[in-house]
């Protein structure tokens, strides 16, 4: 027996510790509810269990938002209905003003009601409100009464005033103003107004204006079949290119190049095209005289040109925002094309290790030739072949790896993820691949050994036209038959409208002080889960096409079905203005109908979304409570069990403390 450790005592006490502490954690959840308490009670738990309630908050908020769309319309709706009330009175009026038993006089007054009534439809426009924003837009659209043959941005035209226009699937028409930065308007395909002087005939008419329209056809062609995909992201088949043939930079420069400009009203943004050849190198009376190897020479120069406006049209965003490609992309994807252009004549079969990674260590201050072979090894790479594999280095696998990579682009991935994705992360970024391309580490340098041999030591490079083929046999006058619908060049110097850039996205109209052509709803929790509420222009001026209620024949209105340039006016008398204004009421009553039926179905919809969200808040609450809170039937067990195991441990101590007692009487 020993009197300095009382082991059955120590054992007891930290037992006792345990329980005491079981039985604190129950007391926590039973007293707050909650299972989890803190991040230690169940760290992935807590996790899953914030986002969720975070998901939870956004949702009801969102819930909330689509109620306050649904009062929107509803208050849009209710002016509709008295706008709908004027328009019955407007229509007994004129159908009261045609009966000839009326006086001159008696018509002055009703028309001077519908002039009244007329104002009334204005004061309805800029008054009706929802938290003090107007529901209604000067800048709102419009029912037409327009076919539907022009239904959908894609199957828009070019009006002859120079406006785009089209069709939305309700029925609302949409005429767009193209104008420039000056808030000019841009020439159309049928107009012979240009930036400068009109090509003359002679130049317009002459051979080399023609070569360069044929070049540039037959580059599209090969483009065109080197990248569906890219093209079929493109924002239209009929893309539109001036031509202007004059002085770039004087003699043995720059031959060609392609030019875009962007261009908006606050409603669109257009984009317009011209290629521009040098007359320094190429003289336009001479052309005939030019050998085939020249031609051939400017033929490759349009070739990389046509790739520029591509890719203007495709990933507009890349080439001319505010995250664009790299310089050595742009210059070397538009080389693919055209070939090397001698600019890798430096090397050849027999070039050492050394110098070929000396040359490749050039790809930022070298984009025509170190820029090309880095954008060929790219796609090379990006195609799923191997470029080690001498086999494998061909034009179309090229071809195919950048398609993969502009693609994704153009359907709005950054350079980076495009890059990473269609390689299988073997380059995780844009400075990623330059790295390793400079250092020529992998399988780079095998590969521009590969695409050396396979140029060959007259080759052009082009992934087009044949890696192996020279120059003057892929860009000979005689072979260059290809033809495409789009990016056509026209013989005129001018720039033409083109609708807009494929991803260059029309502006979202948010309406943020009213005065917008819509309403974001936030509909969700995360970005970009938003409903569009349209804003509408409901003045009368709008309802009635521009035309005048008028029972008196003392007012000129448009003939109906002209606009624009075409418009024409005609004063209409008596009878034929009292049916006139008949006809203009209709249409006008047709026009309300057409914005009463879009709010109603909108909010329709918006009341849908909103028992959509309520049940997702349901379920994922029900979710986040079976993560989150404390079973209390199964917490009351542990309790219970906890305590009675405290109050024995506490009974055990007391007995333990007494176990040495006994030795007292050892020592009587």
């Amino acid at each position: 027996m020993v009197v300095q450790h009382n082991l059955s005592a120590f054992n007891t006490n930290r037992m006792l510790g345990l329980n005491n502490t079981s039985l604190a954690k129950s007391t926590e959840k039973l007293s707050s509810g909650y299972r989890i308490n803190r991040a230690a009670d169940d760290a992935a738990g807590l996790a899953i269990s914030e986002k969720m309630r975070r998901q939870i908050r956004g949702l009801t908020q969102a819930s909330a938002n689509c109620q306050d769309g649904v009062s929107l319309c509803q208050i849009a709706d209710g002016a509709l209905n008295e706008v709908h009330d004027i328009l019955k009175r407007c229509e007994e009026l004129a159908v009261q003003a045609a009966n000839d038993t009326n006086t001159s006089e008696d018509r002055d007054y009703i028309q001077m009601e519908l002039d009244e009534l007329s104002k009334e439809i204005d004061r309805i426009h800029q008054t009706t409100v929802f938290n003090n924003q107007n529901i209604f837009s000067d800048l709102g659209i419009t029912p037409s009464a327009k076919s539907n043959s022009l239904v959908g941005i894609e199957n828009g035209s070019m009006l002859s005033d120079g406006k785009f226009s089209f069709l939305t699937e309700n029925g609302i028409y949409v005429e767009v103003g193209v104008v420039d930065v000056n808030n000019q308007p841009i020439p159309t395909p049928g107009d012979a107004q240009a930036t400068g002087d009109v090509n003359s005939a002679a130049v317009a008419n002459s051979a080399m204006a023609s070569f360069v329209q044929q070049a540039a056809a037959d580059a599209v062609s090969k483009l065109a079949g080197a990248y569906p995909q890219l093209f079929a992201a493109a924002s239209t088949d009929s893309i539109q290119v001036g031509l202007e043939l004059g002085n770039i930079d004087g003699p043995s420069n720059t031959l060609a190049n392609a030019s875009l400009k962007m261009s908006g009203n606050g409603s669109s943004t257009v984009m317009s095209y011209r290629l521009k050849v040098d007359t320094s190198d190429y003289n336009i009376s001479d052309f005939n005289s030019y050998s085939d190897d020249k031609k051939a020479d400017l033929a490759a120069v349009i070739a990389h040109e046509m790739t520029h406006l591509v890719m203007f049209d495709t990933v507009t965003g890349s080439m001319v925002g505010s995250d664009t490609f790299p310089l050595w992309f742009i210059e070397g994807t538009a080389q693919t094309s055209s070939g090397d252009n001698g600019w890798m004549n430096a090397l050849d079969s027999s070039s050492s290790d050394a110098d070929i990674k000396k040359y490749m260590g050039n790809i930022l201050t070298q984009p025509y030739g170190a820029g090309y072979l880095a954008t060929m090894y790219l796609g090379m790479a990006a195609s799923g072949k191997d470029p080690a594999t001498a086999s494998d280095v061909t034009g179309k696998n090229i071809t195919d790896g950048l398609d993969k990579i502009l693609t994704a682009v153009a359907k709005g991935d950054p350079f980076e993820k495009a890059i990473a994705d269609a390689t299988n992360n073997k380059f995780s970024s844009a400075t990623d691949f330059v790295n390793k391309f400079k250092s020529a580490s992998g399988d780079s340098l095998d590969f521009a050994r590969n695409l050396i041999n396979a140029k060959g030591a007259n080759g052009s490079g082009s992934a087009l036209y044949g890696l192996g083929t020279a120059e003057k046999d892929a860009f000979a006058p005689s072979q260059l038959n290809g033809n495409h619908s789009s990016y056509a060049i026209n013989k005129d110097n001018s720039w033409y409208s083109n609708g807009f850039g494929s991803n260059i996205a029309w502006p979202d109209n948010t309406g943020t002080d009213g005065n917008g052509e819509g309403f974001k709803i936030q509909a969700g929790a995360e970005k970009g889960q938003y409903i569009h509420i349209n804003q509408y222009n409901i003045r009368a001026n709008a309802l009635f096409g521009g035309m005048k209620m008028d029972v008196t024949g003392n007012y000129t209105n448009p003939v109906s079905g002209t606009s624009g340039m075409n418009a024409q006016s005609v004063t209409l008398n008596d009878a034929a203005a009292r049916g006139n204004t008949i006809d203009i009421i209709k249409e006008a009553d047709r026009r309300v109908s057409v914005i009463r039926s879009y709010y109603g179905a909108t909010q329709n919809r918006l009341e849908h979304t909103i028992k959509n969200l309520d049940n997702i808040v349901e379920n994922t609450t029900a979710a986040e409570s079976l993560i989150r809170d404390t079973d209390m039937a199964k917490e009351m067990v542990h309790y219970s069990n906890s305590n009675i195991l405290s109050q024995a441990g506490q009974t055990m101590l007391a007995q333990a403390n007494q176990s040495k007692q006994g030795i007292l009487s050892l020592l009587q």
